[in-house]
């Protein structure tokens, strides 16, 4: 065999490892790479379930966060209706506490004037207890001076009784009319208690009749009892059975009649059948004697 030959054989030879060993390369990177791209498919399968259950998870968490959201609005809502609620039940209760203290301090100055004309009562009770001790001591002076006028004066005996018989023929007939005086006097405040119209009966106009009394304010009413209380009294000339007309600015409400005189107050009856239709007597409404004052 020639030289040739042997070296084209031994380069066939080279040539053939070089294209196996280039074979077996090429195969093996293959091999590694589908390898490689089996493991990055895997992860990034799991990757993938990964980032589902984290986004179902975070859907899940944003519903519930949002549902804690909307109940937390609701009970934001409600207590903000119960807030505005409670506001205007207070303010109701402060307006309701304010008529109230105005009420008690009406009620508080009525009792105090009740109370001055209880004491004006007792004492004119203790001044006439004082009289009438006076006038038994002065009858025990006039009796000792008739025992003793009949003992010096013994001739003037039968005179003396007849006075006397006159005397209390006069006293009988003073008490008896001092009594008819006084049942008529309770049955005429009777009457006007009640609101019979006792002018009316006597064929008198009471508001024609009584003098102009200074304009007024009612100070205070009690409409289950039909009552109102005037800021004028006896000082300002009052009397049981006067009239006021009550009105509101330029409006007819009615007319009341004077039951009880104090000092600087009076208590008159509502009279209903001289309302104006739908009108209630309302305290701070004015009370007038007469429109026009006569001289």
């Amino acid at each position: 065999m020639s030289i040739v030959a042997r070296v084209f054989i031994v380069l066939n030879l080279i040539v053939s490892i070089i294209f196996l060993i280039f074979s077996m390369e090429i195969w093996t990177a293959k091999t590694k790479w589908q390898k490689m791209y089996e493991r990055e498919r895997e992860k990034n399968v799991e990757m993938k379930a990964d980032w589902q259950n984290r986004e179902i998870e975070l859907e899940t968490a944003v519903a519930q966060r949002a549902a804690v959201i909307q109940r937390r609005n609701q009970k934001i809502s409600a207590l903000l209706a119960d807030v505005d609620k409670v506001t205007d039940e207070n303010l109701a209760l402060r307006e309701e506490v304010g008529v109230a203290k105005a009420q008690v301090e009406v009620w508080q100055a009525m009792n105090e004037e009740l109370v001055r004309e209880n004491n004006r009562r007792n004492d004119e009770i203790a001044k006439l207890h004082r009289v009438l001790v006076k006038q038994q001591q002065a009858v025990a002076v006039a009796k000792q001076n008739e025992v003793r006028a009949r003992n010096e004066r013994a001739e003037m005996e039968d005179e003396l009784n007849t006075l006397k018989q006159a005397h209390a023929a006069l006293a009988r007939d003073k008490r008896s009319i001092e009594q008819e005086l006084a049942m008529q006097n309770r049955r005429f405040e009777v009457l006007l208690a009640k609101g019979y119209p006792v002018w009316q009966i006597l064929q008198e106009d009471v508001e024609a009749v009584q003098p102009f009394i200074p304009d007024a304010l009612v100070l205070a009413v009690k409409a289950d009892v039909q009552l109102a209380m005037l800021s004028v009294g006896a000082a300002n000339g009052v009397k049981p059975g006067y009239r006021f007309t009550i009105k509101r600015g330029d409006k007819f409400i009615g007319k009341v009649q004077v039951e009880k005189v104090y000092p600087d107050m009076c208590s008159a009856k509502i009279l209903p059948d001289m309302k104006a239709p739908g009108e209630e007597v309302q305290v701070h409404d004015e009370a007038i004697s007469k429109y026009f004052k006569t001289q």
